[in-house]
């Protein structure tokens, strides 16, 4: 239901956190459309991932990463949750019951939290082979 209403869902996503946060704006291009087809087709691969804990966290750590250059920092993803959790209610309107919320907020928390750690280290390439200090 939610893909179904994509374009609706995403508007609403990025309103909500220029709304909660209006110092975020600065950090996303003007024209985001592009990075609106870009969040749903990701939270696409994520919820499609859920049933496999290594898609869902590889696909977690390579945000994370990505997330890090872009200026993201810890504290911007609690609001970024709250913004999302909106627009999926907003978007769902009387399908949106207290358990599915749960659900959402259990999942979101664990991929934010991935998303965090794998932004605090490098990524696993860099780290240097011990056998080839020898």
């Amino acid at each position: 239901m939610v893909f179904a209403n994509a374009t609706d869902m995403t508007t609403a996503f990025y309103d909500r956190i220029f709304e909660l946060a209006p110092e975020f704006r600065p950090m996303f291009p003007e024209d985001i459309s592009i990075l609106k087809q870009d969040f749903i087709s990701k939270l696409a691969v994520l919820v499609g991932s859920l049933d496999q804990a290594t898609g869902l966290l590889s696909g977690a750590d390579l945000l994370g990463r990505n997330h890090l250059r872009y200026g993201v920092k810890p504290e911007h993803y609690p609001v970024v949750g709250e913004a999302l959790l909106w627009s999926l209610a907003r978007g769902l309107g009387p399908h949106w019951t207290d358990e599915l919320e749960q659900a959402w907020r259990k999942v979101y928390a664990i991929i934010a939290q991935r998303m965090i750690g794998a932004g605090a280290s490098p990524p696993q390439s860099s780290i240097p082979d011990a056998s080839r200090r020898m």
